[in-house]
């Protein structure tokens, strides 16, 4: 190993410590811009509509797959079945959304908007998912694998062990 002076050194690894803290802080400041575009999507949302994000979506994959049950829509929408049943309830409040029971099987719950609830896509903002997971399946195999390795990892680092958030909606989607 060649002898580097010490102040050779000592510039060195500031360097590297200032690269890495310059990445934390684009990290920091790209997850900003992450959650605010979700914010000003959903403000858009209910301003134009009056339905949260996550509702509107909701709207929009019952007007794509008629019938569908409660969990299939909180899967499609990846969220908990009982969030998804509580938002249902809401949405039925206002006659968006209405349920109606399986004559085969009474258990069998199935979803179709309303009249009501139709009219209102007719003019609701777009994209019907929410801007997050239109950009997520834009994303190639790649970018996405290493996404999800990386927020995994940052995940497992922050301690953070309510899995049930995960299956909420974001505030403002």
């Amino acid at each position: 190993m060649p002898n580097i002076p010490k102040n050779a050194e000592t510039s060195r690894t500031n360097s590297l410590m200032d690269f890495r803290q310059q990445r934390m802080q684009n990290i920091t400041k790209q997850l900003r811009v992450i959650f605010r575009a979700v914010q000003a999507h959903s403000k858009t949302v209910e301003r134009s509509c009056g339905l949260s994000g996550a509702k509107l979506w909701m709207l929009w994959e019952l007007f794509a797959s008629p019938g569908l049950k409660v969990s299939e829509l909180a899967r499609a929408l990846t969220i908990h079945p009982s969030t998804c049943s509580n938002m249902l309830d809401q949405l039925e409040a206002q006659d968006l959304v209405r349920r109606d029971r399986s004559k085969k099987d009474q258990r069998a719950v199935h979803l179709y908007l309303t009249e009501y609830g139709t009219k209102l896509l007719a003019d609701a903002p777009r994209p019907a998912q929410g801007t997050l997971s239109e950009a997520l399946a834009r994303l190639n195999d790649t970018h996405l694998v290493n996404l999800e390795d990386g927020l995994n990892q940052l995940i497992a680092e922050m301690h953070a062990t309510d899995e049930s958030a995960g299956m909420l909606p974001i505030p403002g989607e």
